[in-house]
């Protein structure tokens, strides 16, 4: 009788700790989430289209620098027309014409 006992609490405890680790991770994917959505609504970037880089299930879309070659994920890439640049100085530099670094 003692040793089913212990079985039943042992199985109890592990499921109690099974439940605590699921809600951990819903509630910080809640609030990376959040944080995701915060950023998205504020602080636009010049130029950029706040449709691009939409996230889907697998994450967020990566778009490449038409200057440099870096791939960025297309929140943080400056849209200009249809190309997309890491920051001002490189779409600059691209509409001046100067050469890739």
């Amino acid at each position: 009788m003692g040793k089913l006992l212990s079985w039943v609490v042992l199985i109890a405890l592990g499921y109690l700790a099974f439940r605590l680790v699921a809600i951990s991770q819903r509630r910080r994917a809640a609030s990376r989430q959040a944080r995701q959505g915060q950023r998205a609504g504020s602080g636009a970037r010049e130029g950029r289209d706040p449709k691009e880089g939409a996230a889907n299930e697998g994450g967020e879309m990566m778009v490449q620098c038409a200057h440099c070659g870096v791939f960025l994920p297309a929140s943080d890439a400056l849209i200009d027309g249809q190309r997309a640049f890491c920051d001002r100085a490189h779409r600059d530099a691209e509409r001046a014409g100067k050469p890739r670094e």
